[in-house]
C-alpha cells in the first residue's frame, strides 16, 4: 500500500483504496446533492427500506475495513521515520547513499565521509545538522520523548519542544534537551564536548550532573560523565585547571593547586564553574574555598548559610543559582528526577 496516497493522495494511487472509494461514492454523492440542492432525500417504501438497510450494514463494513486499513499502517513509536536531507556530499542512510532525500526509521543509521553533511527532521520538533566523519543512531521515537545515539562527530540540533522532549545518548554521558539550541561533539574514545547557543542542556552519567545555560560548554570523558561547565570565553589556564579536576588529578596536592588556579582566575562571569564545584569537590575545606570565592563574587542571596551549602542544602544551592540569573532551576531538577527515577523511560 502506498501511505502518502493513503494520508493525503500525495502518492501514486493505491489500487485497494480506489476499489474502496468507488464502491463507497454513489452513498456519498446523493446526500452532497441533496443538500446541494436544499431537499431531503425522500423515505423509500418498507422493501427498499430494507435493501438500503443492507447496504448501509455492508457500508459500515468497508467502512470498518478502511479504518482497520488505515489504523494497521499508522507508524507504531517503533516504526517512527524521520526524514533525512543531503547538504553536502553523499552521506548515508545504512549502507545507502542520500540522493536527495531518504527515510530514517528506529535502529538506521547516518553516516557522513570526510565531505558529507546530512540534515534531520526530528518529527515536528526540531533539527539536527549532522557534520562531516559523523556516525549517530536513531534510538526511538515517542509521544514523549525524541532519541539518538552520537557515536562519534559533531551535531547541531534545533529543538523547539517541551523540556526533555529530545535526548542525545553519547558513550561518556546522556544530553537531555531543556528547549534549546547546541553543538555537540564526541571523538573516536568517546570523550564529548557540548556548546550552548540558547536554552539549557542537562548532561548526565550516572547521576553526575551538569546544567549547561546559553553561552556556556562542558566536556565529558569516558568512566567519568560531564565535567565542570564553564562560559565560552573562559581564560585558558581556568579551563586547563578543570581539566585536571574534573579528569586528570592524581592526588590532592595536585587537585588543590588546580583550585588555587580556578579561584584566582574566576570572575563573576565564572559563576556558572564555582556554583558547580560546590556540589562536586569532595573535600569540605575545598567547597568552603569554592564558597568564599563566590561569596565575594555574586554574594549569596537571603536563606543561604555557609553551613547550609557546604553540607550540601540543595534548595540553598538552588536559590543561590536563581541569583545568577542563568535560567530556571526548575526544569533541571524536573528531569533530574526523572534520570533517578527507575520507572521512568530511558
Amino acid at each position: 500500500m502506498n501511505d502518502d496516497y493513503l494520508w493525503d493522495r500525495s502518492g501514486p494511487p493505491d489500487r485497494e483504496v480506489e476499489r474502496l472509494e468507488k464502491l463507497l461514492r454513489p452513498l456519498a454523492q446523493g446526500r452532497a446533492r441533496a443538500r446541494a440542492e436544499g431537499t431531503t432525500v425522500p423515505r423509500a417504501p418498507r422493501q427498499r427500506s430494507r435493501r438500503l438497510a443492507g447496504l448501509a450494514v455492508a457500508a459500515s463494513l468497508v467502512l470498518a475495513a478502511v479504518a482497520s486499513l488505515v489504523w494497521s499502517v499508522r507508524p507504531s513509536p517503533h516504526e517512527a521515520a524521520w526524514t533525512v536531507d543531503r547538504l553536502a556530499g553523499s552521506p548515508l542512510v545504512g549502507e545507502r547513499p542520500i540522493a536527495g532525500r531518504a527515510v530514517l526509521r528506529v535502529g538506521g543509521v547516518v553516516e557522513t565521509d570526510a565531505t558529507s553533511r546530512a540534515r534531520i527532521q526530528v518529527g515536528n520538533i526540531g533539527l539536527v545538522d549532522v557534520d562531516p566523519e559523523t556516525r549517530l543512531e536513531f534510538r526511538s521515537s515517542g509521544e514523549s520523548q525524541h532519541r539518538l545515539r552520537l557515536l562519534r562527530g559533531t551535531l547541531h540540533a534545533t529543538i523547539v519542544a517541551p523540556p526533555g522532549e529530545f535526548v542525545v545518548e553519547t558513550p561518556s554521558s546522556t544530553a537531555i534537551d531543556l528547549g534549546c539550541a547546541y553543538t555537540l561533539s564526541v571523538d573516536e574514545k568517546g570523550a564529548g564536548e557540548v556548546y550552548v547557543t540558547s536554552g539549557w542542556v542537562g548532561f548526565e552519567w550516572r547521576g553526575r550532573e551538569s546544567f549547561i545555560p546559553a553561552g556556556a560548554m562542558c566536556r565529558t570523558r569516558p568512566g567519568v560523565g560531564p565535567g565542570t561547565p564553564y562560559v565560552a570565553d573562559t581564560p585558558e589556564e581556568l579551563q586547563s585547571a578543570l581539566e585536571t579536576l574534573d579528569f586528570g588529578a592524581p592526588d590532592v596536592t595536585t587537585r588543590r593547586q588546580a583550585l588555587d588556579v580556578v579561584l584566582s582566575a574566576a570572575s563573576a562571569g565564572d559563576a556558572i564553574t564555582l556554583w558547580h564545584l560546590l556540589a562536586r569537590l569532595p573535600d569540605r575545606d575545598e567547597r568552603a574555598r569554592v564558597y568564599d570565592r563566590l561569596n565575594a563574587l555574586v554574594p549569596a542571596p537571603g536563606g543561604v548559610t555557609r553551613e547550609g551549602v557546604l553540607g550540601g542544602e540543595r534548595t540553598m544551592l538552588d536559590r543561590w543559582w536563581s541569583a545568577l540569573s542563568l535560567g530556571d532551576i526548575t526544569l533541571w531538577r524536573r528531569w533530574t528526577q526523572r534520570w533517578s527515577d527507575p520507572g521512568a523511560a530511558r
